[in-house]
């Protein structure tokens, strides 16, 4: 794939907002062989642009419903992703990626920010979770709570302690990409790690992605 110039790139954008989107903007629920059937590299490239890091699929969103209660979920750092809405659950994040020093950083990277649709609840993933008692959580591709470089705020500190979230008793899904996920320290809480072909994602490593689950840490 080579994109030389802007106009390059936007008719790429357009062409996969076709393929992927709806006349709402939001994303279809399309098998993983559909996704098979699209060039990777120029795939990563729309998600990036797009603030993007996981597609839901049909396969996705029945394994979900066919190993969890889905009927107390909570999706946390929902972002642009849209699993809440095919999993028709409650969708929250807290649009850390719209502060302005964190867009900031974003732009300078040429990493476009998440700006989630107004049907996700703005929140913090603690609050929500004390608020709506979900007995599951789920989320994709979040991120790590740590400390920025000095001068720099790149969103980490606005981040949850995925530990606290344990704490509170929940089943903990995370379906995200072992080459960037898999070192936290979370990890050595026991968990189960499903890699599935069917995931799909803006992962440089596709064959990494996966789904953590850890359950009902506290009972």
């Amino acid at each position: 794939m080579n994109i030389n110039t802007d106009a390059e790139l936007e008719e790429l954008l357009q062409k996969y907002d076709y393929l992927i989107l709806d006349d709402l903007g939001i994303i279809k629920l399309q098998s993983a062989d559909f996704y098979q059937t699209l060039d990777y590299t120029e795939l990563r490239v729309w998600c990036i642009c797009r603030a993007i890091y996981q597609l839901p699929t049909v396969e996705l969103i029945e394994w979900l419903q066919n190993n969890f209660n889905l009927d107390k979920a909570l999706e946390i750092g929902a972002g642009n992703n849209y699993l809440y809405h095919h999993l028709n659950i409650k969708g929250i994040d807290n649009y850390s990626e719209q502060i302005p020093a964190v867009k900031l950083v974003h732009d300078i990277l040429n990493q476009p920010s998440t700006n989630p649709p107004p049907e996700v609840g703005n929140i913090d993933a603690l609050a929500a979770i004390n608020k709506y008692q979900p007995e599951t959580v789920i989320t994709s591709w979040m991120t790590l709570k740590t400390k920025d470089p000095e001068g720099i705020d790149a969103g980490h500190s606005y981040a949850p302690d995925e530990e606290e979230i344990l704490n509170t008793g929940v089943t903990y899904i995370h379906i995200g990409n072992d080459y960037i996920h898999g070192d936290r320290k979370i990890m050595n809480q026991p968990h189960e790690t499903y890699y599935m072909k069917w995931l799909v994602s803006r992962g440089k490593y596709p064959e990494k992605n996966c789904i953590y689950v850890w359950r009902d840490h506290v009972n």
